[in-house]
């Protein structure tokens, strides 16, 4: 008896590389089989004068994180990689920003590449459904920034954390590569990250109108714990929520976390 085949080739960096010399990008692609973390590769390319674009991804990671220091669980079949952000991180206050550019830019390639619909459970979680199949990390160094994500490509669904998950392949429409999904993200979210004027509002306004949040009741704990309403969403990406009180709160994503509560569906009168 023979064990199944894997259903995914192995990332390869030529073909990554390709890709993004074909969109104008010619920062270098390193691949590694395993790792601590790619964030922590990538700050330390960005320590060294890494240049923009500059992707580091891992078929395996063994220290990975999301947002609050929480665990990131890596398992075979994952996509997984991190890429530097030099250019458009000028403002005071970019995580805001960088986040909605990264998530659209994931989901538009999620798209384009498979075919698959991603909604965006706010600020940086991608879903289906209420599954979690994927997530973007940013952590900023003065003028620039390293974008990190993590996608359940073809890897088995369970719990990350007490929280449901899925993968993309389960919503694809049609057979996909990792190694041209990878591509198409930073393409995607190099192109998100250095939207200007009406091309800015259509990146922002796709971020809101795949949030799995607006108009649902949800409770937030952190440095603020209450419940409410989602109303919208600041420009920044702060989350607007209606408390019990009928007060509207704007509450910052780096302050807490949140979850959707039993009674989702319904809104307060």
């Amino acid at each position: 008896m023979t064990d199944a085949p894997i259903p995914w080739a192995p990332l390869r960096a030529s073909v990554i590389q390709k890709q993004l010399r074909a969109h104008g990008i010619h920062a270098p692609v390193t691949v590694t089989d395993r790792t601590g973390s790619t964030q922590n590769d990538a700050l330390a390319g960005l320590r060294a004068g890494a240049r923009h674009g500059s992707v580091y991804a891992a078929e395996h990671q063994m220290q990975g994180r999301g947002r609050r220091g929480r665990r990131w669980l890596s398992t075979p079949g994952g996509l997984l990689f991190s890429m530097i952000v030099r250019d458009g991180v000028a403002s005071s206050d970019p995580i805001g920003r960088l986040t909605i550019a990264a998530v659209a830019g994931a989901v538009r390639a999620i798209q384009d590449c498979t075919g698959a619909s991603a909604s965006i459970k706010w600020p940086n979680d991608l879903v289906f459904g209420l599954a979690k199949a994927g997530g973007v990390l940013v952590e900023t160094r003065g003028e620039a920034a390293v974008v990190g994500v993590g996608l359940n490509a073809f890897n088995a669904a369970g719990l990350a954390e007490g929280q449901p998950t899925t993968t993309v392949a389960a919503y694809a429409a049609r057979p996909f590569d990792r190694s041209e999904l990878l591509a198409a993200c930073v393409v995607q979210i190099l192109d998100c990250l250095t939207a200007e004027g009406a091309a800015w509002d259509a990146v922002y306004q796709e971020w809101v109108g795949r949030s799995t949040l607006l108009g649902r009741k949800v409770e937030v704990s952190g440095a603020l714990r209450t419940r409410g309403v989602v109303e919208d969403f600041a420009p920044d990406g702060a989350l607007r929520l209606r408390d019990e009180a009928g007060n509207l709160r704007q509450i910052s994503s780096g302050d807490v976390s949140l979850r959707l509560m039993a009674d989702a569906q319904s809104r307060y009168p």
